[in-house]
């Protein structure tokens, strides 16, 4: 099975990310605009020396349009291959907590895809940090839930965060207009190796039969659709690394 070799790039290459809470920190600040809370359930316990804990996520201001459309980029689910080929299609945002984000700040990487060299035969791909204001996040490495203990991973983001994007101007990234009203997304695990060990879906990481989108246009928990099948085949020996399945939690200021 071919390793992450572009996202062990990524993370190697990135620096710097914003303080904000984590747990028993200051009470998390719910920024004005909303927030999505993301948690990945195992079958184990949380342990970031066995390997990375991923949250990759496309994000979309309308159905059909995708943040990075101007790269000619669509809407869909972002998959474990589309890391192992170097291609990263539908990834536009990735969040790593694990072995090779031990020493970052916080712990962990929260960064938004840049293409470069578009329309020629050297592509490449680069995940640039984003930062994060004091507050205005809330991290939990290893917090419990469905009866386990230690075996859940939940970050919380302000949901305007979702619409970053690279900019056509120097300086870095930008909210898109309109800002990003529906994601993919998908939660993928890797061993010290970045071998993918784990994914949503029926079949461990070589799944990519099943389409998870979530709208952020209203609040709600999503749960049912990140629930692993009980006929489940294809997960890791390590249950440390094995998903189980996760929710996600928007939620949206007051009318």
């Amino acid at each position: 099975m071919i390793a992450f070799a572009a996202v062990g790039f990524a993370v190697g290459s990135l620096t710097g990310c914003g303080k904000g809470p984590v747990a028993g920190d200051v009470p998390h600040v719910v920024p004005s605009g909303g927030t999505i809370t993301f948690e990945i359930f195992v079958q184990g316990q949380i342990t970031p020396s066995q390997g990375d804990y991923f949250i990759a996520v496309n994000a979309n201001t309308d159905p059909n349009t995708n943040v990075n459309s101007g790269a000619g980029e669509v809407p869909g689910e972002p998959f474990a291959n589309e890391a192992q080929n170097g291609t990263f299609t539908h990834w536009d945002q990735e969040f790593v907590y694990g072995f090779d984000t031990i020493g970052q700040p916080n712990n962990f990487i929260y960064a938004y895809k840049v293409l470069s060299g578009i329309g020629t035969t050297g592509t490449t791909v680069t995940f640039v940090p984003i930062i994060l204001n004091a507050n205005d996040f809330q991290f939990l490495p290893q917090t419990s839930a469905n009866g386990g203990t230690n075996n859940a991973l939940s970050i919380t983001l302000p949901i305007s965060d979702i619409s970053i994007r690279p900019s056509t101007q120097p300086g870095g990234g930008t909210i898109t207009t309109p800002p990003a009203i529906l994601i993919y997304l998908n939660y993928i695990t890797t061993d010290t190796s970045h071998v993918p060990a784990d994914a949503l879906g029926c079949c461990g990481p070589s799944s990519t039969s099943f389409s998870l989108s979530i709208p952020l246009t209203q609040s709600g928990s999503f749960v049912n659709q990140l629930t692993t099948p009980p006929n489940k085949s294809g997960g890791p020996s390590n249950p440390n690394l094995y998903i189980t399945g996760g929710e996600v939690l928007v939620t949206l200021p007051p009318p």
